[in-house]
């Protein structure tokens, strides 16, 4: 009750709208329309249109050109009937940085608190995801109830993952420099940290393996260096890194879950009928590469691209891609299949360039969020679904915006 009379009591409709939001990321999707929608139609009445006079603002709505670049293709191509669906999809590439720049104040307060409902978002998430297990090991005795998709009943694996460990760089950054007036207690971030990493080796998602190891590692570095490191912190880590291998030596799924990320992130198959996710994205890359090259200074447009591609599984005898109607599984891929040259180079400015200038700038929220989203989107059409592009739409967002406000403001001193 105390955080939620200290929300209202700091931040306006919108901004608690946005906060509702950020706990809502890990955790259901259906709510998640219906908050889009509400948060639409109160920005709508409340937002304050002045904000529109500052000229940064327009640098800002940039982001949106993620929207306009697929609208604006589909709309000189006269097929906007026929996918709109896709548009709809990526709506909140368009919504979240309008009702961010008419709507907010933002404050590094309000980017914290962001931070801490999101991290409470997880953490209900797990629960979540942990009480539906045992209920189905309890009724069918099936102990892959624990694994991969059936844990992650909320989230593709992929995502879900990709939630957690977000979550468990921002808790890492508060180790290191504690966020004041947040209280969350170092002893707390450590659990916190060891149960989100706990549940990303149950996930199964490969993509989020890598990422957490890269992740606790240069984190563990860094604390090293600092000499941060104490007795405590040791034993965390012991029981992070026992737990986890001692999880995959006795599960036999996550064994060969393990033992396929060996054999075949640098192989792939002969066949059309392939037994590796890693294989099918490497047939998938070859196929796209191939199909980009035909039109690569304007792509095929938002939903076209994939019709293409279809026939190029079909053309190459991968029939089992062809049926399961396989995207390129690689962001910046499916950017040069569907826009050309144009959106990879747009795409590669947002997330790339920003990582480079982040790091530079020491602004490592910003990075580690960048550094996420660049592993993802190398083995994830991330931006297809809404799981991925209403996470990617609001952090990328409130972070771009925010680098935005402070290099305005060392300008105008």
């Amino acid at each position: 009750m105390y955080l939620i009379k200290n929300l209202t009591n700091r931040y306006n409709i919108i901004e608690l709208l946005l906060l509702v939001i950020a706990l809502l990321v890990p955790l259901e999707k259906t709510s998640m329309r219906f908050m889009i929608v509400v948060i639409s139609i109160v920005t709508l009445v409340k937002g304050n249109y002045s904000l529109f006079l500052n000229k940064i603002n327009w640098i800002k709505l940039g982001l949106t050109l993620l929207w306009i670049l697929p609208f604006l293709q589909l709309f000189l191509q006269n097929k906007l009937n026929q996918n709109w669906s896709h548009l709809e999809t990526k709506l909140s590439l368009l919504l979240f940085p309008l009702f961010i720049v008419i709507g907010t104040d933002l404050k590094k307060k309000f980017l914290f608190d962001i931070f801490k409902i999101f991290i409470f978002g997880c953490c209900i998430s797990i629960i979540l995801c942990l009480a539906n297990s045992i209920y189905n090991f309890l009724l069918q005795g099936e102990v892959n109830y624990f694994y991969y998709k059936k844990i992650s009943f909320l989230h593709h694996p992929g995502y879900y993952s990709m939630y957690l460990n977000f979550a468990t760089g921002l808790l890492y950054l508060n180790l290191l420099n504690p966020i004041k007036n947040h209280k969350i207690q170092i002893s707390w971030s450590w659990i916190i940290i060891i149960i989100f990493s706990f549940f990303i080796i149950l996930i199964s998602s490969r993509t989020g393996w890598i990422t957490n190891i890269i992740i606790n590692g240069v984190f563990i570095f860094t604390i090293t260096k600092r000499k941060k490191f104490n007795r405590r912190h040791w034993t965390f880590m012991l029981i992070i890194g026992f737990s986890i291998a001692g999880l995959i030596s006795l599960s036999s799924p996550l064994k060969n879950r393990f033992n396929e990320i060996i054999k075949h992130t640098f192989y792939a198959e002969k066949q059309s009928n392939y037994p590796s996710s890693t294989s099918t994205r490497i047939k998938a890359w070859e196929a796209t590469v191939e199909l980009a090259k035909k039109n690569w200074l304007f792509g095929f447009g938002t939903g076209y691209g994939g019709k293409e591609l279809n026939k190029i599984y079909r053309d190459k005898g991968y029939f089992s891609l062809k049926k399961k109607n396989i995207n390129p599984h690689n962001q910046y891929l499916q950017y040069l299949l569907d826009h050309g040259i144009i959106g990879i180079i747009l795409l590669f400015f947002i997330t790339i360039v920003m990582f480079i200038i982040s790091l530079k700038e020491k602004n490592y929220d910003y990075t580690i969020f960048l550094l996420i989203m660049i592993l993802n989107f190398t083995t994830e059409s991330v931006l297809e679904t809404q799981s991925g592009i209403v996470f990617f739409s609001l952090f990328n967002t409130l972070f771009f915006f925010q680098w935005l406000d402070k290099k305005q403001h060392l300008f105008d001193q």
